[in-house]
This record gives structure tokens, C-alpha cells and sequence, in this order.
């Protein structure tokens, strides 16, 4: 555990501890903690400290995960306000979970700062108990809906939709196919595993394998059922903290880093949906019928500089348009 710190070369500060080095790298293996110990050490001589401190091993742990900072943030003003509200969902929807799910790692920093790795923000929360080799359902359930709490933020905060989610929806379709086809957590497809399905077993079982086509179009099903709610519960989870949502995002705009006693003090008052426990127990509560999720918002007010001039008089009707 302490093979790459026992270095006279390398002194920690008193209040560093080998055992939080560990929890931060939970799963690098033994050359990444070597890279990652030198990185650190660099970050500390570049500010002419004599000692390596927590603030060093964690900057040399997120320019492993997400690459290297870039000297300031590269954008708009306009784009500043969707990212930071993004990070702020993140944020507030992981909270939530936290206080139903103990041993949660809590958000520690949000970042608008882009990175070399493609990233343009970014919510670090520390790894969780070290050694871990099991995820149990709720706590599955508890990462489908932390990511999309950026998509969530965004439609309610921004009321606009982005690419920015990309990479969470992603992590969030890949964590629920698996929950559903691989790890037998759907009470309809039950116990089994959907891939061995498709590769032979149903073919040969039903001879036409149109059992496997069935139950992989369910699969379908429920992964969308199950990541629509997830979104659902995240915007209800960032409505019903707006004034926390609102506070981090302008602050996070404004100060581009977020992070220690400023930011938990905004999280320590993030409000728990009665709708997130019955997502994490395993429901997936969806929408009222008629409620949009993301379509049908309304389009961004132009400043009236910008607006075009009246229309002449058309010659023709909008449907005469459509029928064209």
C-alpha cells in the first residue's frame, strides 16, 4: 500500500495519509499509482512546496481521469451558464441520493475548466470504500440517476437541451442494459442473461431463435422505461432544489471551481423527492400522461437588437408552405 510513497524524495504533509492516497485510487493498478505519485510530486515542485499534500494527489488523480486542466475556461458566456448548471445537477441529484444511500460519495469539486480528454466541466466525487468488488442494486440505480442529473438541470435551469450529455447518457445506457440483460435486476426478464440468449441458447432450445428476438426487444423496452425515469426523478429531484441548483450554477460560472466548505455548505441543504426513494427501491416512476420531458420547450427570447424585421404580407398560407 505504501511501496510507491516510502520514498525519502517524496514527503507527504503531516495531514496526508497513506490510506486516503488509497481510497482516492481505488482499481488503478500498480503503474498508475507509480505515474500517479510522480504526477503529484511535479504538481507540489511546481509550486515550490517541500511536501506533497492532498490538494497535490488530487489534481494528479483527475488529470488521470479526465486529462490535463487548461489554463482557463474556453467558453462563451452563454455555454458557461449551461455547463455550470449541468455540473450544479450533477451535484444536487448525487447529494439527494447520498442521504438515502449511506457510504455515498459526496460531491468534493465541480469544475467549468476544460480538459485535454474532451470534458468541458466536471463533478469530482472521491472513490467510494476501498476495496469494493460489489455494486448493490440501489447503489446502480443511485448512478443511473446522477447522471442524468445534468440533462435535468439543464431542461429545467436552461430550458434547453444540449450535446453535453453525451458521455452521461452513455454510462447511464450502458449501467441500465447491464442492471437489466447481464445482472438479472428486472423483475420481468427475470434472473437471466440476455447476451448467452442471443449468442445460441435460445436458438438452439426454439430452434428459431425468436424467443431471443422477444426478450431483446423487452430488454429495449425496459432500458428505456428504466432511463426515462431516471431523468424523470433527477428533474424532480433539481425542482425541487432550485434555489440550491440556481445558487452553485452562478456561483460555478462566475468562480469557474467550486469546491471544500463554500460548496457543502450550498449541498447540506439539497431536499430528498419522495420520488428518489422509490427509484432506488427499484420503481420507475414516469411521468404524468400529457408531461414533457425535454420536447416542446420553448425556443430562447432573441434580444430585440437581434430580432428580424416584420415579415412582408405572404402570398401564400402556411399551409400552401406544408403542402409544398
Amino acid at each position: 500500500r505504501g511501496v510507491h510513497t516510502a520514498t525519502p524524495t517524496l514527503p507527504l504533509a503531516p495531514d496526508m495519509k497513506v490510506d486516503e492516497i488509497a481510497a482516492m485510487t481505488v482499481g488503478f493498478t500498480g503503474a498508475e499509482l507509480a505515474n500517479l505519485v510522480n504526477e503529484a510530486a511535479l504538481l507540489a515542485g511546481r509550486k515550490g512546496l517541500k511536501q506533497v499534500g492532498k490538494e497535490q494527489f488530487e489534481a494528479a488523480v483527475l488529470r488521470s481521469i479526465a486529462g490535463i486542466e487548461k489554463k482557463r475556461s474556453m467558453l462563451s458566456v452563454a455555454e458557461k451558464a449551461v455547463v455550470s448548471a449541468h455540473e450544479a445537477g450533477h451535484a444536487v441529484v448525487g447529494t439527494a441520493v447520498g442521504f438515502l444511500i449511506p457510504g455515498t460519495p459526496r460531491p468534493e469539486q465541480l469544475s467549468i475548466v476544460s480538459r485535454s480528454g474532451g470534458a468541458l466541466g466536471y463533478t469530482y466525487s472521491p472513490p467510494g470504500e476501498e476495496d469494493r468488488k460489489l455494486m448493490f442494486a440501489d447503489e446502480l440505480r443511485g448512478r443511473l440517476v446522477t447522471l442524468m442529473g445534468g440533462r435535468a438541470a439543464e431542461i429545467v435551469a436552461c430550458s434547453r437541451v444540449s450535446t453535453g450529455a453525451l458521455d452521461d447518457i452513455q454510462r447511464a445506457t450502458d449501467l441500465a442494459y447491464k442492471a437489466v440483460a447481464e445482472y438479472g435486476l428486472s423483475p420481468t426478464i427475470g434472473p437471466m442473461s440476455v447476451p448467452t440468449l442471443a449468442a445460441g441458447a435460445g436458438e438452439d432450445m426454439f430452434g428459431t431463435g425468436s424467443t431471443a428476438g422477444n426478450t431483446n426487444k423487452q430488454v429495449e423496452i425496459e432500458v428505456k422505461e428504466t432511463l426515462t425515469s431516471a431523468l424523470w426523478v433527477a428533474q424532480e429531484t433539481v425542482t425541487a432544489n432550485l434555489g440550491v441548483l440556481h445558487d452553485i450554477s452562478n456561483r460555478l460560472s462566475d468562480k469557474e471551481k467550486l469546491q471544500g466548505d463554500e460548496l457543502q455548505a450550498w449541498l447540506d441543504k439539497v431536499a430528498v423527492p419522495p420520488v428518489m426513494e422509490r427509484f432506488l427501491r427499484g420503481e420507475n416512476p414516469l411521468p404524468p400522461p400529457g408531461h414533457k420531458l425535454w420536447d416542446n420547450l420553448p425556443l430562447p427570447k432573441m434580444p430585440v437588437a437581434l430580432l428580424p424585421p416584420p415579415p412582408a404580407v405572404a402570398a401564400f398560407s402556411a399551409t400552401a408552405i406544408v403542402a409544398e
